[in-house]
């Protein structure tokens, strides 16, 4: 299967507006505006525009879908990965500034999965030895049973879920939903959704969806009926992105080397400590500003949280090449496939 190029370039776009979503509401810019100025509106808008990324890697993964067996180093080494931004990052905070807090604090992201040190990779943890099951289901169908399964699924997990949680979704932060937009992406892709379209007409269809998705909640003023993961407007958004990235052919000797990148900017900014301590908050300053201004300086700071967590991951990267995690990975994963054919040896 050969590498898509634009999907590559899509994780990087995606990722800068996860740390514009960041900026507006962990940062406080959001709270700070006084409801129902033209200032909250504006960044309101900001906030729908870019609330369907989180969405949007979760579709990736089931887009990019193959049959293939999967290789389980792979998650391994995630963990790794998740570990050096849950555990030595707060361990270099707490050398710097030794506290009871952020000693307890490390103690907790010395297990960054079953603490829940970054919701996403824990729900994407259980979503990776799901997957093959997935998969049997969802190349095994024809195209007729994909086109219907992919309506049921989204007018179950979305529409449904959009007035109420029938189904313990949690507004989007749980394993469930990723496996739901997993499957989503995975079955877009097998029935063709939207390829026929051509791009403007694309392009104005997720315009329709992020402008809906503001006009609903500018009418009714209540988040949780729209501004949420579980949103089909948010879903809609995510997944013309998809489509039309797909389809883009950039520089792939650039792409190929950022876009892994993308995973820990999003894990450096969520460091408990940079998340609580730096974050929280401190941006709130922008809502008293000229709002031309005010935006330029929401898509500055989501700048430099993106090119700081690039520059950190770039950093690890080497430091793993150094120490031969890729190695581990593949040693650990060998010896815990030997464990449990032994075990499932003794099942009689």
């Amino acid at each position: 299967m050969t590498r898509n190029y634009g999907i590559d370039l899509l994780r990087l776009v995606l990722m800068f507006m996860v740390c514009i979503l960041h900026t507006l509401l962990q940062g406080g810019i959001i709270n700070a505006c006084e409801f129902g100025t033209p200032e909250h509106y504006i960044y309101l808008f900001l906030e729908i525009l870019c609330y369907c990324a989180v969405d949007g890697f979760a579709l990736i993964s089931g887009y990019t879908a193959s049959d293939k067996p999967q290789n389980y180093s792979k998650i391994v080494d995630m963990w790794f990965q998740v570990f050096f931004y849950s555990f030595v990052i707060t361990l270099l905070a707490y050398i710097v500034s030794p506290s009871d807090n952020l000693l307890f604090l490390l103690i907790e992201c010395a297990f960054p999965v079953t603490n829940c040190a970054f919701w996403y990779f824990t729900a994407y943890f259980a979503l990776f030895f799901v997957r093959p099951a997935l998969n049997k289901f969802i190349f095994s169908i024809d195209t007729e049973t994909a086109k219907k399964a992919l309506i049921i699924i989204i007018a179950l997990f979305s529409v449904m879920s959009t007035f109420a949680d029938p189904f313990n979704l949690n507004s989007g932060y749980s394993a469930l939903w990723l496996f739901v937009l997993y499957t989503v992406g995975a079955l877009a892709k097998r029935v063709g959704l939207f390829e026929s379209q051509k791009s403007p007409a694309l392009v104005m269809w997720w315009i329709g969806c992020i402008a809906f998705t503001w006009l609903i909640q500018f009418i009714i003023g209540s988040r949780n009926l729209i501004i949420s993961y579980l949103s089909p407007t948010i879903l809609f958004s995510g997944l013309f992105m998809v489509v039309l990235f797909s389809r883009f052919r950039p520089n792939g000797k650039v792409i190929s080397k950022l876009s892994p990148l993308a995973f820990g900017i999003y894990l450096f900014h969520l460091n408990k400590v940079i998340w609580v301590r730096i974050i929280k908050d401190a941006f709130a300053f922008v809502a008293s500003m000229n709002i031309i201004i005010g935006v330029i300086c929401v898509f500055g700071i989501a700048a430099v949280i993106f090119l700081s967590g690039m520059i950190v991951e770039i950093i690890r990267t080497l430091f793993a090449r150094l120490l031969r995690i890729h190695l581990l990975s593949e040693k650990i994963v060998g010896v815990v496939q030997q464990f449990i054919s032994r075990i499932a040896a003794a099942i009689k």
